[in-house]
């Protein structure tokens, strides 16, 4: 949880009336630690009255299926409890790329769907939790069916899904702020309360948790403040508490700016078209996942990120299915894998794909006139919208590491007593934000990423997507 904010803000929304329907949960299990509490979180939701049956289905990968299977027994081992399926991989180490997953996955829960008649997809990541609000926002998937609405794309509370390097500057940058506000204020006093200032700052920038944002800028060097983490709470010990969590900064572990996503009270009137997808997606048309598989663009013979955006696009662009986003949050919790390191594949991984994403993107929203039978024809665009973005995400970063080296010099020149406490954890962020990552960083994203990569990946699409069908 945050330090000093309910990440799970109470919201007005109601029950929908609905028909009661099937709903079929699948995850991809890389974790038992990670997944079970959300298995117990979805054996409480088995009880909804409108919840016909549920199913889920979980594969195994990275974790031995024996151990997932008995993890599940033990979990769901009481009235009520659904179906599961755990399914198996064969590749070695039991290890698929997340794309692969995610593919195999979605097959099983397309052709479940299809079988099965007013039934509903829930495809969650397993570090995620389900929050109480779920028991009446799930009641309105549907309502969406009956909009002609073929995916909804949720979000989340707590931690960003986005790798944990990409909110470091931020949160430097309030570390900075609160230390110099406290500074100022009594030891003795109660902690004064500026809620209401972040409530504003959220507002103000969507993308407030994200350095990489391509919205605004100005997030980057406004602060976003301490709060009470109880009622009377002292500055004195705001600020230890402050100081004590500066370790999660490189974790992705929520800090001083924790997701906080507001459910509408009026669903309906608040979805958007979107493609901008995640590990919280709702699928209500089974041809979603029959006839889309998560393409996968290769660089160098390895699998780029977000496979699961460049999914949506296809749906949208290719087989005209409606995607959009909703706020119907669940809780993101970094169970493990939560160590202060510095991953160069995952961080370079998911530039390439963030860049194919924004490419793609940018091609199709160009014009009215853009459609899908136009993209064999545009590899060489593509690509060169490829390398932009790769070019410019790039920038950021060496903009990044230098400010936030910058930043860790303020703090040991300005706070000296505070970084004497703080000095092993500001310098495991240094030694991630050395010249020496920046020089990886570059060697892998500028110089190997080729446009011949993306051609190949443009040329083949279609290929891919028409295989994934037959093979259903």
């Amino acid at each position: 949880m945050s330090i000093g904010e309910n990440s799970r803000p109470n919201q007005g929304i109601e029950l929908y009336d609905c028909e009661p329907f099937s709903l079929i949960i699948g995850i991809i299990c890389g974790s038992t630690v990670q997944i079970a509490p959300l298995l117990k979180d979805i054996y409480e939701i088995c009880r909804l009255q409108y919840l016909r049956d549920v199913e889920v289905y979980i594969l195994a990968n990275g974790e031995n299926w024996n151990d997932v299977r008995l993890l599940s027994e033990n979990v769901f081992n009481g009235i009520n409890a659904p179906n599961v399926v755990i399914l198996k991989n064969e590749e070695k180490d039991n290890i698929l790329p997340i794309g692969q997953a995610r593919t195999l996955l979605q097959r099983q829960l397309g052709l479940r769907m299809k079988s099965v008649a007013q039934s509903y997809a829930w495809i969650l990541d397993d570090d995620m939790r389900i929050p109480e609000e779920a028991q009446k926002y799930l009641s309105w998937l549907p309502a969406f069916k009956n909009r002609e609405i073929d995916v909804l794309i949720g979000n989340f509370n707590g931690s960003s899904p986005n790798p944990p390097a990409h909110g470091v500057r931020v949160q430097i940058n309030d570390l900075i702020h609160n230390l110099g506000w406290l500074k100022g204020l009594p030891d003795r006093i109660e902690l004064p309360n500026r809620s209401d200032l972040n409530e504003q700052f959220r507002i103000k920038y969507p993308d407030y948790y994200y350095d990489l944002s391509r919205k605004h800028k100005r997030h980057l060097k406004e602060p976003y403040w301490i709060t009470p983490e109880y009622d009377g709470e002292t500055v004195l010990h705001a600020r230890e508490r402050l100081i004590n969590n500066v370790e999660k900064i490189i974790t992705g572990a929520p800090f001083l700016r924790p997701l906080i996503a507001v459910v509408p009270n009026d669903p309906l009137s608040e979805s958007k078209p979107s493609c901008n997808r995640g590990g919280n997606t709702f699928v209500l048309n089974h041809e979603a996942l029959t006839l889309t598989p998560n393409t996968i663009l290769l660089t160098n013979g390895e699998e780029n990120r977000r496979s699961d955006m460049i999914w949506a696009i296809i749906n949208s662009y290719c087989h005209n299915l409606k995607v959009h986003a909703i706020s119907f949050p669940v809780y993101h919790h970094r169970y493990v894998n939560v160590s202060a390191r510095f991953d160069l594949y995952k961080t370079v991984s998911e530039i390439r794909g963030s860049a194919l994403y924004a490419a793609l993107n940018s091609y199709f929203n160009k014009g009215s006139s853009t459609t899908w039978d136009d993209l064999k024809y545009a590899g060489d665009d593509i690509g060169m919208l490829y390398n932009k973005y790769i070019e410019e995400r790039f920038l950021i970063y060496k903009d990044n590491f230098s400010v936030i080296s910058s930043m860790l010099d303020e703090i040991e020149r300005k706070y000296s007593d505070e970084f004497v406490l703080m000095s092993q954890h500001i310098k495991k962020i240094r030694s991630w934000v050395s010249q020496e990552n920046l020089i990886k960083i570059e060697n892998e994203v500028i110089s190997a990423s080729k446009s011949l990569d993306v051609n190949d990946f443009i040329d083949t699409l279609n290929k891919q997507i028409h295989s994934y069908q037959n093979n259903i």
